[in-house]
């Protein structure tokens, strides 16, 4: 209401701390004040204001109408590069030297493909692509050319390691087959003189038995009268006498074989094996019967 002038962001930072008009003291807050009047407007657009950027040096006078359209187009003016990225504010009469020495200027690929890329930036180009690519397939061929004669030269070794590892475990299987084989002959050699030796204790068996039944036959036996004799003689006479028994029928038949072989061999005509066997058993038995018989003849019995 008291119509005075002031500055829009002057008068709303002054009303911020005080609620009063900064001229005669009265209560003013934001939601009374108005715009200006169109003759005071016009007054106003008439002050001659110089640049703002006349710290910069610039030294241009000119209506508050005209200012701002002054400001657009001042070359003390700070603008930012225009470059995307880049962070740097510069006057706009430098504007031309910045930029061509910009850090993010746009630049067209070095190898010819087309494409604007940023000088701070790493292009990969498609024909430099080709070229690493054609490269690192070389590299690659020729390490995996290396790698496969390697991988021959092991195989090799260790093939001829196996020959060598395989021959050596023939030898040593036919070594051990022959082992073997000998192995087997002894224990079929063995065993046979095992067979052998259980069938000598068989037939010795045999014998034995047969001997103790020609002992028991030939025991001898003592008659009445010889006890009798024995009880009147006790004072010292003494007497022998022995009854001697003749032999069985089955020693009798073998002293027959005996003397049938003899009587054979002294015609010439060779005796059958079976029968050469029973006559030396015969033979050997006879003889022991025989000097059983010269034994007993040579006791005394008191």
């Amino acid at each position: 209401s008291c119509e005075h002038a002031y500055c829009s962001s002057c008068i709303s930072s002054w009303l911020l701390h005080h609620h009063s008009c900064p001229e005669d003291r009265l209560p003013l807050d934001l939601s009374s004040l108005k715009p200006l009047y169109r003759y005071m407007r016009n007054d106003l657009n008439r002050l001659q204001i110089r640049c703002v950027n006349a710290e910069q040096g610039c030294g241009v006078i000119c209506t508050l109408e005209s200012l701002h359209t002054h400001e657009d187009d001042c070359e003390f003016a700070f603008i930012s590069c225009s470059n995307t990225g880049c962070p740097v504010q510069v006057e706009r009469r430098g504007l031309d030297a910045h930029l061509s020495e910009c850090n993010f200027r746009s630049r067209g690929c070095a190898n010819g493909c087309g494409h604007a890329l940023l000088s701070t930036n790493q292009h990969n180009c498609v024909a430099e692509l080709h070229t690493e690519v054609e490269l690192l397939r070389t590299e690659m061929l020729c390490k995996v050319e290396e790698v496969r004669r390697e991988m021959e030269s092991r195989l090799d070794s260790q093939r001829r390691h196996m020959v060598q590892k395989e021959s050596q475990l023939k030898n040593e299987v036919e070594e051990l087959k022959g082992q073997l084989s000998s192995v087997i002959c002894d224990m079929r050699a063995l065993l046979g003189a095992e067979r052998l030796r259980r069938q000598e204790l068989a037939e010795a068996e045999l014998e034995k038995r047969e001997l103790l039944e020609l002992l028991r036959d030939l025991q001898p036996t003592r008659s009445p009268a010889m006890q009798t004799a024995r009880d009147q003689s006790q004072g010292g006479e003494q007497t022998s006498s022995w009854e001697v028994h003749t032999e069985s029928a089955r020693h009798q038949h073998r002293e027959d074989l005996l003397h049938s072989s003899c009587s054979a061999q002294a015609a010439g005509s060779p005796p059958s094996p079976q029968l050469g066997d029973r006559v030396r058993k015969g033979s050997a038995r006879s003889r022991t019967l025989d000097c059983i018989k010269r034994k007993n003849q040579e006791v005394t019995v008191i």
